[in-house]
């Protein structure tokens, strides 16, 4: 009993040191990187606008492809091309891909090629056959599950022009709609700020890279010479592979959010959660078991211990009442702290703060997703997704 007593206080004073070190990083992360919006300061580039080929990849994403090539084609942007290569898919993406795209004669669609035998996963060979047709001196890679504002293509060229960068990368708003995309998705955000955060990736000199995916505007020849998707086709995180890529020639790249900009849904239902987390997870954690089991650990000490804490503290007040009292308080605490550390991320994702309790629940989800991806990479049976499997 002693025994479980102390290191039940070991874990509630690790617990707190988690949170105040959230709070302090999630605090100097929002006040040193406000985000990009319809709102922020455009100034016009003096050599004129760039001329850029939009490339959205797309497989199977007949719930979402008209609403993606429909908000770029309305893009108030003087000097685009659109290009949409589709990835062999088995539904009717395609075909509204085409009725979209056929009354604006600066956009067409490609029908994709079968993917060379070898590592090639993901999206990689769509887009490098989509860079083999493009024109423009940046390229602008798009997912196609992504709904923009019209001023998304100018604001972010605007930034990217003024801050002298070579790649600009935009995080989109996520919109949680159903009640686990209210759990999970602000872990999802969470664990994205502060795994590989903005002031390390957008430092030149600090190590850590990364880019989202669904917004990467760069520059043609700089993506050329960090040999583009080509040398990163057997990576299921092929952003923040082409991101390493780039640091590693000593690129200046730029990493930022936004709230109206740019918007998706990654998920409607819990089977495709499951299935990207699976995706995802583990990767993330650069298939390694050790983080796997850092995890797990970071899961029992952040999200487990506050309520374990308050458990215990119910289960022994009649025969340690001090001490009791003491693990209801602090864990009452620290529970209803996390809500408060996390404001601004509930905010941005329009999600009620109370889900915030459900952290428990979201770390659980996750910590299996990881282990079940962990599972299948080990045993050869690959990670799973839009009908296709990767080793």
């Amino acid at each position: 009993m002693a025994g479980m007593i102390t290191l039940l206080c070991i874990f509630i004073v690790c617990s707190l040191a988690v949170w105040v070190i959230v709070g302090i990083r999630m605090h100097f992360i929002e006040g040193t990187f406000p985000p990009l919006s319809a709102e922020s300061r455009m100034e016009e580039p003096y050599q004129g606008w760039p001329f850029v080929s939009v490339l959205v990849p797309g497989r199977n994403e007949e719930r979402d492809v008209e609403a993606c090539l429909a908000s770029l084609a309305a893009q108030d942007y003087p000097a685009y091309e659109l290009i949409f290569i589709d990835d062999e898919s088995t539904d009717r993406t395609l075909e509204l891909a085409r009725r979209t795209l056929e009354p604006h004669p600066f956009a067409r669609t490609i029908a994709g090629r079968p993917r060379p035998t070898g590592t090639w996963v993901g999206k990689s060979w769509a887009l490098v056959q989509g860079v083999e047709e493009a024109k423009g001196d940046w390229l602008l890679f798009i997912d196609s599950d992504v709904v923009h504002h019209p001023l998304a293509m100018r604001k972010a060229m605007s930034m990217a022009i003024q801050m002298h960068v070579d790649a600009l990368s935009i995080m989109p708003a996520i919109e949680c709609v159903s009640f686990w995309e209210k759990i999970i998705m602000p872990l999802f955000a969470l664990l994205s700020t502060l795994v590989e955060p903005m002031d390390r990736a957008n430092h030149p000199d600090k190590r850590g890279s990364r880019l989202s995916g669904a917004f990467i505007l760069i520059k043609r020849k700089v993506y050329e010479a960090a040999g583009g998707h080509r040398a990163i086709s057997d990576q299921i995180l092929e952003d923040m592979a082409l991101a390493r890529n780039l640091k590693k020639q000593e690129r200046n790249i730029w990493l930022t959010y936004t709230t109206d900009l740019a918007r998706t849904r990654m998920y409607d239902t819990f089977h495709d959660l499951w299935l990207g987390l699976n995706r995802l997870s583990f990767p993330m954690m650069k298939y390694s078991l050790l983080f796997l089991g850092a995890a797990w650990l970071a899961a029992l000490v952040g999200a487990l211990t506050p309520w374990l804490a308050i458990g215990a503290g119910l289960a022994i007040r009649a025969q340690y009442p001090v001490l009791g009292l003491i693990f209801l308080l602090s864990g009452t605490a620290i529970c209803a702290a996390i809500p408060l550390v996390l404001t601004k991320l509930f905010r941005v994702l329009k999600v009620s703060r109370g889900y915030a309790w459900l952290l428990p629940m979201a770390a659980l989800v996750y910590c299996l997703a990881g282990t079940s991806s962990a599972l299948r990479h080990y045993t050869g049976k690959g990670l799973g997704w839009k009908q296709r499997t990767y080793s």
